[in-house]
């Protein structure tokens, strides 16, 4: 594929993952609220199904900051409702750092969610799928489809890309330092492509940038394509309760 091409649509599904995470985190407690109807016990299914990525998110932080030399307090696993009606499902206290570490430390569960959802596509054959559909040999598709689902711990490492990937993505709070970096490097940019200065690039680099890019495809594609899923059987087990309780939970 075409770098530029590459960039762009890893632009485009990391919107999508942003948009797909927000509308099942909403959904996932409202479906449990029509369920139940206890406010408290949506609260906790909403934190048991994604605990595993909560674990890997806030433990990629502590990790991180701990090999960047920037002192760590106590993590906390367990559910926040907030008053502005988000919720915590987990939090670290990291020291104040300079911008370039703490942009590290915020992107370290985006980096360690990508390998493993990707690791666990690989365990799960899930390539072969994708492979298929990107050669066009529709009558492949199935095929690789059967032999992932055949797999007998595929439900449960399903489960987890599910947990993991949607758990992945930067917080408010971590995305707070990477704008003095991106004005930086914006900055940077801007000076270089007016002085008309073009790096040259070995083919080794070159071809480093794009298995980077390809695996982050990878796995972003893997993400969204397991969250459509998700949005769908949300929908219809939604739209099955709305019916049964005759009641609409406001998003």
């Amino acid at each position: 594929m075409n770098p530029w091409l590459s960039l762009v649509w890893l632009i485009v599904i990391f919107f999508f993952m942003l948009v797909l995470r927000r509308w099942i985190e909403a959904h996932v407690q409202g479906v449990a609220y029509l369920i139940t109807k206890d406010a408290t016990v949506a609260l906790w299914v909403f934190f048991l199904v994604f605990l595993p990525g909560t674990l890997v998110h806030e433990l990629s932080h502590w990790l991180t900051a701990k090999l960047l030399g920037v002192r760590t307090g106590r993590i906390v696993i367990w559910p926040q409702a907030k008053r502005d009606g988000t919720v915590w499902l987990g939090a670290i206290q990291i020291a104040r750092t300079d911008p370039v570490r703490s942009s590290l430390i915020g992107l370290a569960p985006l980096i360690s969610g990508s390998l493993l959802v990707a690791l666990i596509g690989a365990h799960l054959q899930l390539d072969t799928v994708g492979d298929a559909l990107a050669s066009g040999h529709w009558e492949m598709v199935w095929e690789a489809l059967v032999r992932s689902v055949s797999l007998s711990d595929f439900w449960l490492w399903t489960y987890l890309l599910f947990a993991i990937a949607n758990r992945m993505l930067p917080s408010p709070a971590d995305r707070e330092p990477w704008k003095p970096v991106l004005i930086f490097f914006t900055l940077l940019a801007v000076v270089i492509v007016s002085a008309g200065w073009t790096p040259s690039v070995s083919p080794e680099v070159g071809n480093t940038i794009l298995d980077v890019v390809g695996f982050l495809l990878y796995a972003f594609t893997l993400t969204v394509a397991i969250n459509v899923v998700v949005v769908l059987f949300l929908t219809l087990v939604e739209s099955i309760a709305v019916i049964v309780r005759q009641e609409r939970v406001p998003y």
